[in-house]
């Protein structure tokens, strides 16, 4: 089975909106290490689907998971919000394992969870 391109598209568009969140939030003095750790996340994840999509790393999934959790915290109603949940409606949709993983961490964006 090949990767859909769909959701190579999709990673894509969360990595822009990353930076579109970071350079149009004039007043965003968030933490650093939230939006650095969503790139790693994301990276991670398009690696793992680009080259082992059959048994994608439970880990990223579990980083993926978090990621969209905790997207309704730190990017509340803006389009990286959206960007991260197309994602992880993705990944429920297409790979089993994802509707029941649980948690990797309660605390994403401290420290280094993946």
């Amino acid at each position: 089975m090949t990767y859909p391109n769909n959701l190579i598209q999709l990673i894509d568009i969360a990595f822009a909106e990353v930076n579109n969140f970071v350079a149009k939030s004039k007043y965003y003095n968030g933490d650093e290490e939230i939006i650095k750790n969503v790139k790693k996340a994301l990276c991670l994840l398009k690696e793992e689907v680009q080259h082992h999509y059959e048994n994608i790393n439970e880990r990223v999934l579990r980083a993926m998971h978090d990621l969209g959790i905790a997207s309704f915290k730190y990017f509340e109603n803006t389009t990286l919000e959206n960007a991260i949940n197309n994602i992880t409606e993705q990944l429920y949709n297409e790979i089993p394992i994802y509707k029941g993983l649980q948690p990797l961490r309660g605390d994403f964006g401290k420290g280094c969870p993946i």
